[in-house]
């Protein structure tokens, strides 16, 4: 009959349900704790004043976006294996695409940001943390595949890495220009927030 094919339905959708692990209330939560823990310490063991906590929060915004643009869903529906298919080692294979701009312009807040939060403020460790980020997320994306027996959704891609390591770069001298033009500003008549700025940017180097 149609109920029970309704029901059957229901049935088949709930099971595909629950074999997706989406970005969801209880994702941001655990993200919450997390961050929470490491928030605690950081202020037993180095003291931060509170407005570090204003620039990490931010960090940790952008850090939680990114993993739900770039690691969430995890599918389990039981598809065919594809991993195979689904990597690319060849740069630049079809071109340049709306996605490497895409990827380009999501790193660009962390080679901006992540200087306010941490001692990575110069262009060699900017280099490395470019590298690194976008090694990274395939790295993960490549992981997510053993929970789904060898299926992907995405395409692991050499081309992501090498548009994230630009975009974090990009950022990191972005904030360098801004920078030497803020620092020449008298550090006396800043807030709190606007001498953390100050403190960031003048520890800035391209060196």
């Amino acid at each position: 009959s149609l109920h029970n094919c309704q029901k059957g339905y229901a049935s088949v959708n709930e099971k595909r349900m629950n074999m997706l692990i989406d970005f969801d209330g209880l994702t941001i939560i655990i993200g919450i704790v997390i961050y929470i823990l490491i928030c605690i310490f950081i202020h037993k063991k180095y003291k931060k004043e509170k407005i570090y906590y204003v620039f990490s929060t931010i960090m940790f915004c952008y850090f939680m976006c990114i993993a739900k643009l770039t690691l969430f869903p995890i599918v389990m529906i039981g598809l065919p294996a594809n991993i195979k298919e689904s990597i690319n080692i060849i740069p630049f294979h079809n071109g340049i695409n709306r996605t490497d701009i895409l990827n380009l312009i999501m790193t660009i807040p962390l080679g901006i940001g992540i200087p306010f939060i941490t001692k990575i403020n110069n262009i060699k460790k900017i280099l490395l943390l470019g590298l690194c980020f976008g090694l990274g997320i395939e790295t993960i994306q490549y992981l997510e595949t053993f929970l789904t027996k060898g299926f992907s959704h995405r395409i692991i891609d050499i081309n992501d890495v090498i548009f994230n390591f630009t975009g974090t770069v990009i950022g990191f001298f972005v904030l360098y220009v801004f920078s030497r033009l803020f620092i020449k500003m008298k550090e006396e008549n800043l807030n709190a927030f606007w001498k953390h700025v100050y403190k960031t940017c003048d520890s800035v180097s391209i060196k």
